[in-house]
């Protein structure tokens, strides 16, 4: 455990999902090639997943703020793909829904490590615990019901590392931002988002990498950790 700002007492600590409480990478990948042969299959068409990001990249770029909500920025993107290929309005529809039906039950096929059960349980007898993500997981399904709130980007607020969820939380339980210790093994949008708005924050390292290994971060968290059994360790 590593200090790089001064240490607060804190009365409430918010959780990213994907890769801070679970490995999330073979998730992804399964539940993408699930979801890009569903489509092919409705619509009978052959594209290939080059192309896919391809259209993901073109619709973030004409709506950057609007696709932080990442079921909103793929279900745009493959009407966007669909309408290219001149399916009917009813095609659309139906082959949006069955694809993403078919996403979403695969992108929640997520095993939680027993550690980080047992982190959470352990925390969750003194603090309210938040979660705070940019992603679509809903915690309940993953076996993860230790939450009070959760917070996903594009939904609920800016995502971040904006600082919007950070700040709802905050309004929502009654303390100041900097009684929040965020939890994220992303030095932008965790570390920076948290810092930015006030908060303490809590990188999770997992990649045996030091500081300087990461020249895009521009802000020091509040600590390091390497595990998330040591958070046990500063309540």
């Amino acid at each position: 455990m590593k200090f790089y700002r001064t240490f607060h007492p804190f009365k409430l600590i918010s959780f990213d999902l994907d890769d801070t409480l679970y490995d999330n990478t073979e998730v992804i990948r399964l539940a993408e090639a699930h979801f890009l042969e569903k489509v092919r299959q409705e619509s009978q068409l052959q594209f290939s997943q080059a192309e896919w990001q391809t259209w993901k990249l073109t619709v973030e770029q004409q709506d950057p703020v609007g696709c932080e909500d990442v079921v909103a920025w793929r279900i745009e993107t493959l009407r966007q793909l669909l309408t290219f290929y001149h399916k009917s309005a009813v095609e659309i529809e139906q082959i949006c829904r069955n694809a993403m039906t078919l996403f979403i039950e695969w992108r929640h096929k997520i095993d939680v490590p027993t550690q980080s059960q047992q982190v959470l349980n352990a925390l969750k007898e003194k603090y309210p615990l938040v979660a705070i993500t940019n992603g679509n997981v809903e915690p309940s399904r993953i076996g993860l019901p230790q939450f009070d709130l959760v917070l996903r980007g594009g939904e609920q607020g800016r995502a971040k590392p904006h600082s919007d969820l950070f700040q709802q939380t905050a309004q929502q339980f009654g303390i100041q931002p900097q009684e929040i210790l965020h939890v994220g093994d992303n030095l932008i949008a965790d570390v920076k988002g948290a810092i930015q708005a006030r908060c303490q924050a809590a990188w999770i390292n997992v990649s045996g990498k030091s500081m300087s290994d990461f020249p895009q971060a521009t802000l020091l968290p509040t600590l390091e950790i390497t595990e998330l059994e040591q958070l046990l360790l500063l309540s």
